[in-house]
């Protein structure tokens, strides 16, 4: 019977993880097991999709810097698909917070369903708040991944205000919607993105909120092997 390691809510089964490591030779004091997640393929018999963080360099204090494995093995952790991102994540001032899969529907081509892995990051600062959620978009492709989406900010948050009611906020959220139309025989991605602007104010004794939002869409589209 399989067991599952939890790692910040998020369950990775023990065995599958423990053969992957094996199988790709990898050192297992330079994972950062806290951030591993693991998520099965819905559009796949047999797949599991899962994301290993491999320590750059040193960890000092707070700081270090990783780059994601992800794989696609079967129940047994036998590797499909492996991928070593050549994007770094710095988890410093702005802080590493987690790592999920979203296997949404990126239908992205004839056959072809993306999946994404998001990356949430954070400071610890009340005055000055910042947060970001970014997604890259993948799909296997012979023994490897094809990488065709980039760390796109999905949402982000900051401001500046000083504790108690007086200061500025902006949020953005966006979502990716499958377009009609293609290029390059790929699903363009339209994003929707709404941005909301919060004043807050302190007036005779009460703090007032003045808030107001857009909606605003983009296209990226599909070009030299990557949505752009």
């Amino acid at each position: 019977m399989f067991s599952f390691v939890k790692t910040f809510g998020q369950e990775i089964n023990s065995v599958r993880f423990e053969n992957v490591v094996k199988s790709l030779k990898l050192d297992k004091t330079k994972i950062k097991e806290e951030f591993c997640t693991e998520k099965k393929m819905p559009n796949a018999e047999n797949s599991y999709i899962a994301v290993l963080p491999v320590l750059q360099g040193k960890e000092e204090d707070d700081f270090f810097v990783v780059r994601n494995y992800i794989v696609i093995t079967d129940e047994n952790g036998v590797v499909k698909n492996q991928y070593f991102d050549p994007e770094e994540i710095t988890s410093d001032a702005i802080m590493l917070r987690s790592i999920n899969i979203d296997t949404g529907l990126y239908n992205i081509s004839n056959g072809i369903r993306a999946f994404g892995v998001t990356v949430s990051v954070a400071n610890g600062s009340q005055p000055n708040p910042y947060s970001s959620d970014t997604i890259s978009l993948y799909y296997p492709e012979g023994r490897t991944l094809k990488k065709v989406l980039n760390t796109f900010e999905l949402s982000s948050h900051g401001g500046e205000w000083d504790t108690r009611c007086s200061g500025e906020f902006n949020d953005d959220h966006s979502v990716i919607i499958m377009d009609k139309t293609k290029t390059n025989n790929f699903t363009d991605l339209k994003i929707k993105t709404i941005s909301v602007e919060t004043k807050n104010q302190e007036v005779n004794g009460d703090c007032k909120e003045h808030e107001t939002s857009k909606v605003t869409y983009r296209i990226l589209k599909f070009k030299n092997g990557k949505y752009l």
